[in-house]
């Protein structure tokens, strides 16, 4: 990899949450984004929480910097929760 290429990779996972009669209550999905260069790495992953209609409940992003040898250098994480338009 030449010294200045960067490299950016996602993976998002979603997850059907059911109740106890197994009717779909709303859904989970974790997604994660990653570039990395030769200074380090940037980590984004944000948690999305949906309820049965698609509506957005909570939103939880964390951001991490990582330095070029794995270490921590920086984390900020951000939680939203929506409020209720009723």
């Amino acid at each position: 990899m030449p010294e200045d290429d960067i490299e950016i990779g996602e993976e998002v996972d979603v997850e059907v949450v059911r109740d106890d009669a197994g009717e779909v209550i709303g859904t989970v999905v974790d997604d994660v984004v990653v570039a990395t260069g030769p200074e380090g790495s940037i980590v984004d992953e944000t948690i999305d929480v949906l309820d049965s209609e698609g509506n957005l409940l909570l939103e939880d992003e964390t951001v991490s910097i990582y330095d070029v040898d794995a270490n921590l250098v920086s984390q900020e994480e951000t939680v939203a929760i929506a409020l209720d338009n009723e």
